[in-house]
């Protein structure tokens, strides 16, 4: 496409459509031309009237050629291939060309020039374009913008910055405020107060601290370590790592600790650290705030002691009861004391003692029991202990002038004990036994009343045992001769076949009288025949072994159980009983009395017999060896 030159005839300038007259126009366009500006005059049909060549170089149409009665419709087309304008921007050109008035628009060239164009309407209608480049213009302008963008963000930054180093000021000035309020506070409050620096060293305390604990500030704390000031030898290690811990870590930690003051006495103190951090985050100090706790410490120690005072007499309460239901239950008199030695260890933690009871012959005291680490004689004279003289307790340590017991020192190479207490048992009005016990330094009137109540039981368990020990042996033995009598044997008889039976083992019974029995009672009277018994009981005690347990059966009969022995054995005893017999030289009244008896022997089988089946044998024995002239053994058949 071509440019026509704008040298071209008047008269054809003239001759266009709507075209002002030719000489004006002609003038006009070429001023237009000599002034660097790109000119295109469009008829009303939107066709090309006219075109400089300043238009088709500022509008890079040297490709497309622009002419006179070319269609505005085809360059905007044409703009639209090149991108310089877009459907949305054709349409509303078109719009403003229809509607006749002047006005102005911008494009860009593909080479990024920038063109400002004026539309002015033209007389008989269309458009003369005129096209100028503004790229220095707007590169200018935007710079301008710029650098007015610059400044305005610029005073919007001063602005803030302003805004904040105010916001700074009045906060720095509230916090002064708050610190000075703060420190007031600080100075006058009861707490115990300081401030340190990061590494807790000192830097301020407040009048309470300073006053509690006798110290100057700047002579004594500024500069030491918080942590050291009231350090002493009661301070708990595990507590001073706590404080290295918390103060390593920055964390806040609650302790308590004794402190050491300057002159006075120690104290509990109740510490709380803080670490104190500023706007940043960054760590700036720590804040000690204390207080004296030493009198809640003592009555949280004095609840405890209580505590555990009346938890140890509940416990003491506890095992009294079963030591007495044990004492109680005791049958006889090893078992008792196997309880006193047991429990009396424990209800008197660190004691040593023993008990001690009088024999029948009543001369001297024989050890029953002990306990505890410390030596105890094994008897002693009554004489040789101060309370069975006096015929009271004796506490030795708790007197103007102790003199410690006999029996006591008699054992020991390493002086007395601090503490001794010997305690008469007595039952039913009669001393029976001593109660002897060391203790530590520590004993006083509790420990006494405690050992006095355990003696009280232990005289109460003996006299019971002894009663029933009595009572058992009226009910099992003969009062006359003291063998067991016919109720025990028969228990003890089906006991101990039973027990042979099971262990595959044979038993024999011995059935046994006094020949003419009924005489010596008609001749010399019933006192000979209980002598007579009596003399009997005793040999037979003598000659047989404990396990072989011999009974009078009724009047002048006797029997003896041997578990475990067969009838050879059984036979071999029972002639050396019916010989010690008739060996026996008893005297009454001045006479001899010559005594023999005769023996039936009967001996189990391999399977378990009933004890009256072994009886009715061995008396059977009997009767045919009273037949056969009295005098002998027989075994059954």
């Amino acid at each position: 496409m071509k440019h026509f030159d704008h040298k071209a005839t008047a008269e054809e300038a003239a001759e266009a459509p709507g075209a002002a007259p030719a000489p004006d126009a002609l003038a006009h366009l070429a001023q237009c031309d000599m002034l660097d500006a790109g000119v295109v005059a469009w008829d009303v049909k939107g066709r090309c009237d006219f075109v400089n060549d300043r238009a088709v170089a500022l509008l890079e149409l040297e490709d497309y050629g622009l002419k006179r009665g070319d269609r505005r419709s085809d360059l905007f087309e044409h703009f639209v291939n090149r991108g310089v304008l877009d459907a949305g921007r054709i349409e509303e050109l078109n719009g403003l060309y229809r509607g006749g008035e002047p006005f102005a628009f911008e494009t860009t060239t593909p080479s990024g020039r920038h063109l400002l164009h004026k539309a002015r309407p033209r007389n008989g209608g269309g458009h003369a374009i005129v096209s100028v480049d503004v790229t220095e213009l707007r590169a200018r302008e935007l710079k301008s913008e710029e650098g007015r963008a610059r400044a305005e963000k610029m005073e919007r930054k001063l602005g803030a910055e302003l805004a904040r180093l105010n916001s700074e000021k009045a906060r720095v000035e509230e916090r002064q405020e708050e610190l000075q309020r703060l420190s007031l506070v600080a100075a006058h409050a009861k707490d115990l107060i300081v401030i340190t620096d990061p590494t807790y060293r000192v830097a301020w305390a407040n009048e309470a601290f300073r006053r509690h604990n006798g110290l100057d500030l700047e002579m004594d704390l500024l500069g030491r370590s918080a942590r050291d000031v009231l350090t002493g030898p009661e301070s708990a290690p595990a507590t001073l790592a706590r404080i290295d811990e918390a103060v390593r870590s920055r964390q806040s930690v609650t302790i308590e600790m004794i402190c050491h003051r300057r002159n006075g006495p120690t104290y509990w103190m109740e510490q709380e650290i803080i670490p104190v951090f500023n706007d940043r985050g960054e760590h700036t100090n720590f804040i000690l705030v204390g207080r004296d706790v030493s009198e809640r410490k003592r009555a949280e120690a004095e609840a405890a002691a209580a505590r555990r005072f009346e938890e140890a007499k509940r416990t003491e309460s506890r095992m009294l009861a079963e030591f007495n239901e044990w004492l109680q239950s005791s049958d006889t008199l090893d078992e008792l004391f196997a309880v006193v030695s047991t429990f009396l260890g424990k209800l008197l933690p660190g004691s040593s003692g023993a008990v001690y009871t009088y024999p029948a012959t009543r001369d001297a005291l024989h050890r029953a029991c002990a306990w505890g680490e410390a030596a105890q004689v094994e008897e002693f004279e009554p004489s040789a202990c101060w309370a069975l003289r006096r015929g009271r307790p004796y506490f030795y340590g708790d007197n103007t002038i102790d003199i410690c017991c006999d029996h006591v020192m008699a054992p020991r190479t390493d002086g007395p004990p601090e503490r001794q207490y010997c305690l008469p048992i007595i039952a039913h009005g009669d001393t029976v036994g001593l109660l002897s016990v060391e203790l530590g330094a520590d004993a006083g009137q509790d420990t006494q009343k405690l050992v006095n109540f355990c003696a009280e039981h232990i005289s109460l368990a003996i006299a019971n045992v002894k009663m029933r020990d009595l009572l058992r042996e009226q009910s099992t033995k003969d009062p006359l001769t003291g063998l067991y009598n016919r109720r025990y044997f028969l228990d003890y008889a089906r006991r101990e076949l039973a027990r042979c039976a099971a262990q595959g083992r044979e038993a024999a019974l011995l059935s046994f009288d006094v020949d003419h029995f009924k005489r010596f009672n008609d001749t010399y009277g019933h006192e000979a025949g209980d002598a007579i018994l009596k003399a009997l009981a005793e040999l037979l005690q003598k000659t047989f072994r404990q396990a072989d347990v011999p009974c009078r059966f009724g009047g002048e009969e006797f029997v003896v159980v041997m578990p475990g022995c067969g009838e050879e054995r059984a036979i071999e005893r029972a002639e050396q009983l019916r010989a010690a017999v008739e060996a026996l030289q008893l005297r009454h009244s001045g006479e001899t009395l010559r005594v023999t008896i005769s023996i039936g022997v009967a001996v189990t089988g391999e399977e378990a017999g009933a004890i009256q089946d072994l009886l009715a044998k061995a008396d059977e024995a009997l009767y045919v060896a009273k037949d056969a002239g009295r005098n002998r053994v027989q075994a059954a058949a």
